[in-house]
């Protein structure tokens, strides 16, 4: 039942106007799944679908075993785009994390990573934070992803065009003002305790964040995990931590690394022209720590 209930998905996203039609059918309430390893989680059920449509750590099973590598016991860990609170349950929960900031600025998405944290009894070691992070300090304008929850990004990201969640159904634009700070200002204004590691999942707004983050990342040097959204952007991103000394490994296409993940570095540059030639991208200032998870494979 479930293999035909993702076949139909599929093939509804192929069809914007079917898919609008469809979505309205599923009622965009509460509801609580059931994550491996993580335990009860809460989403919302149209916007959220895709923890029920396909195994909830289906597309995380990468990013998760860098952090594996990465993180350990104690440490502090910045979440950047925290969403409903996955990456900190399982930073916290599973990975033993000291502490956790988590940023996320979509008001719908901070009630129900409040209460994933209340579920996963992590509350008092995950501080959120109601902002998005970007490499000025105003309000910006946000566009909100009401169909899928995890494409929102900034309008100077996209253009002033919809998310992606809204664009694959053929919807316009949908805006709020949200609080964007550079992550050395937040730093610096409330004291936060270090990082020693960062997580960035932001819709395309990678390069901003790093370029916001210059400070601490040139004098604290914590390690990275980065989901990558488009070309230039890898291409800006790789460049950016080339240039500070950075050695980056990459979940990558074939053409890219024949092993389809490996060491990645400012000689690649010409050749990331795909959306997803680097899709995840691991950093560290100390080359041996990347070693063991690409000797081992992206599923450990």
């Amino acid at each position: 039942m479930i293999a035909r209930v993702r076949s139909l998905a599929y093939f509804l996203r192929t069809r914007p106007t079917l898919g609008r039609w469809a979505l309205r059918l599923i009622p965009d309430i509460p509801w609580t799944v059931r994550v491996e390893g993580l335990g009860s989680f809460r989403i919302h059920l149209r916007r959220n679908r895709s923890l029920w449509l396909r195994e909830p750590l289906e597309s995380e099973s990468f990013p998760f075993a860098m952090l594996r590598h990465l993180v350990r016991p104690g440490n502090v860990v910045y979440d950047c785009g925290a969403n409903l609170g996955l990456y900190s349950r399982f930073l916290t929960g599973v990975l033993g994390a000291g502490r956790v900031i988590a940023f996320e600025p979509v008001p719908e998405n901070r009630v129900l990573l409040t209460a994933n944290l209340a579920l996963g009894g992590i509350t008092d070691k995950v501080a959120i934070l109601p902002m998005a992070l970007a490499d000025e300090d105003e309000m910006a304008e946000f566009q909100v992803d009401d169909i899928q929850t995890a494409s929102g990004t900034l309008s100077k990201v996209t253009g002033g065009e919809p998310c992606v969640g809204r664009r694959n159904v053929g919807l316009g634009p949908l805006t709020e003002q949200v609080l964007c700070r550079r992550l050395d200002t937040v730093i610096s204004e409330r004291e936060l305790p270090l990082p020693d590691v960062l997580k960035i999942d932001v819709e395309g707004a990678e390069a901003l964040v790093l370029r916001g983050a210059s400070e601490l990342l040139r004098e604290r040097r914590p390690s990275l995990v980065v989901e990558l959204h488009g070309a230039r952007v890898a291409r800006e991103v790789l460049a950016f931590l080339d240039d500070l000394g950075y050695a980056c490994a990459g979940k990558v296409e074939p053409h890219i690394h024949p092993g389809g993940y490996g060491r990645v570095d400012r000689s690649a540059l010409p050749r990331i022209q795909g959306e997803y030639d680097i899709h995840f991208l691991a950093a560290t200032r100390n080359p041996a720590d990347l070693l063991p998870a690409w000797t081992a494979g992206p599923g450990t």
